[in-house]
């Protein structure tokens, strides 16, 4: 499904931010990504999002090459991709539903399949009595869901999430990991990037460790570790 080999990113001179990391990922796996503040972990999925190209070796996705891809194949690969930030990125000016229909608008899907999947959706993140809210009436959870809805309203066959629980508090925080955990549950590849010891230590799943753009560590079933 994932797999990086011998891949490196500079951005100039000295170290790295990401320094020769091997990974394989297997589909429908729920993999932390986990280090210190700069240890490569956003560049690492920055590459995946084919926002950033690598210096060196291969990234290969769903039997894609990263590498070399052509500008007007980037978008088609991005939609086999569902991605969630830490500052959410919601049109503010758009309510619920048009935030989440935005994603399936942009890769033209018809409105009879948008009328019914964002409902369902939004279900899915219980939010669907908010359809009509706005982003500045919603707490920070509600538009972390929306987020995810719309993620995944296109149904990725990947989620990356960005410190997905950066801005929420530990009890919001666990919710949208159970939402990512139900989500990975159904089949979908969930890739976390975090830096929240507690819930990775709480969920038990394969944990990815950075250090200075090394991938130093990568536990089945591992806890997060100061590198």
């Amino acid at each position: 499904m994932i797999d990086l080999i011998d891949v490196s990113k500079s951005y100039g001179p000295g170290l790295p931010a990401v320094n020769h990391a091997n990974l394989h990922i297997d589909k429908g796996e729920f993999v932390f990504v986990v280090g210190n503040s700069g240890s490569g972990k956003t560049t690492l999925i920055k590459l995946l999002m084919k926002e950033l190209d690598s210096t060196s070796g291969q990234i290969i996705v769903s039997g894609e090459r990263l590498e070399g891809m052509k500008h007007r194949r980037v978008a088609k690969y991005r939609r086999k991709l569902g991605v969630v930030f830490q500052d959410f990125r919601l049109l503010k000016d758009r309510n619920v539903y048009e935030n989440v229909a935005f994603a399936q608008r942009v890769v033209n899907r018809p409105t009879r399949v948008i009328r019914k999947r964002v409902p369902e959706v939004l279900q899915e993140v219980g939010l669907a009595v908010k359809y009509k809210s706005f982003p500045d009436e919603l707490s920070g959870g509600e538009q972390q869901r929306v987020a995810l809805a719309r993620a995944l309203v296109n149904r990725p066959d990947i989620l990356l999430a960005d410190e997905p629980t950066g801005n929420l508090d530990p009890k919001t925080s666990e919710e949208i990991m159970k939402l990512l955990e139900q989500i990975n549950d159904r089949g979908t590849t969930v890739v976390v990037v975090t830096h929240n010891k507690d819930i990775v230590n709480s969920m038990r799943k394969r944990v990815v460790t950075m250090h200075e753009g090394s991938i130093i560590s990568d536990e089945k079933e591992g806890e997060y570790h100061e590198a």
